[in-house]
């Protein structure tokens, strides 16, 4: 990711109906080069180049959005393959 144009947001990135953002992609934060290691809710871990990982805003994230790769999941129901470890209990069963 060596040019800052056609970066947008990580928070505008809008996955396709049951899927989630994905992690393993190259990112920019504060004008630094990172490689993004956990999409969370509102929050993304992010790896910079000297290995340190830190928890960044998604606002504060900025990508190519053809870049994000989306996973099958539906977040807007709560529980997508990773989220269901909140939540109390045993997992969901499948559909």
């Amino acid at each position: 990711m060596a040019q800052a144009t056609g970066l947008v947001p990580l928070a505008s990135i809008v996955p396709p109906a049951n899927h989630e953002v994905a992690a393993g992609f190259d990112a920019v934060v504060g004008g630094e080069p990172v490689r993004v290691r956990a999409v969370l809710e509102r929050t993304v871990v992010v790896e910079h180049e000297n290995t340190e990982r830190s928890v960044v805003r998604k606002e504060l994230c900025m990508v190519e959005a053809e870049a994000v790769p989306f996973i099958p999941g539906a977040p807007n129901l709560g529980v997508g393959p990773r989220q269901w470890r909140r939540l109390p209990g045993k997992p969901p069963k499948p559909a």
